[in-house]
């Protein structure tokens, strides 16, 4: 008996440690490079998304209430190309207008007139994106750290600011 629980403790030690290994390989598979952010050719993959409060925004400080985070299930994403910004991105948070189609919730946009600017903050690559051609996105903010992970902040007209969390792909 006392082998038993030897050997299952040892099963249960070892799935972890591969857990961990592969979940790491994975972050690794998406480091960013400064030319991947320069060349603009990316997708930011949200993972999370944290609802912010108006009072408690502050671009530089993502999350000020991480108890709001929210684990996302399915596939969402901001894509950058040289021509075009292309958000399909959740939304949870106060909205002071609604859409009449309950299907164009969300942050749901394409722009292809927009200035990028990419600047460096300690170590990490700080990315801002104002479409000029969309009558409710202000700001995209995006932060992105050496080793593939980002957070991306958005600012809107009709909408109070959200943040995500994710990692950084390169386009294929």
């Amino acid at each position: 008996m006392y082998s038993m629980k030897k050997l299952f403790f040892a099963i249960i030690v070892l799935n972890l440690f591969l857990a961990a290994c592969s979940s790491q390989k994975k972050v690794s598979d998406h480091l960013p490079t400064v030319d991947l952010l320069d060349q603009q050719r990316y997708t930011f993959v949200a993972r999370q998304v944290i609802p912010t409060e108006d009072a408690q925004y502050n671009p530089r400080n993502m999350f000020p209430n991480a108890s709001n985070m929210y684990q996302l299930t399915s596939r969402y994403d901001l894509r950058i190309t040289p021509d075009s910004v292309v958000a399909y991105l959740p939304f949870f948070g106060r909205a002071y207008t609604a859409p009449i189609n309950p299907s164009e919730g969300g942050i749901k946009f394409t722009s292809t007139n927009f200035s990028y600017k990419i600047s460096m903050r300690k170590k990490n690559y700080e990315i801002q994106i104002i479409p000029n051609d969309n009558n409710d996105v202000r700001n995209l903010y995006l932060t992105v750290s050496p080793s593939g992970y980002a957070s991306l902040n958005i600012t809107s007209v009709n909408k109070t600011p959200i943040g995500y969390s994710g990692v950084i792909e390169s386009n294929q």
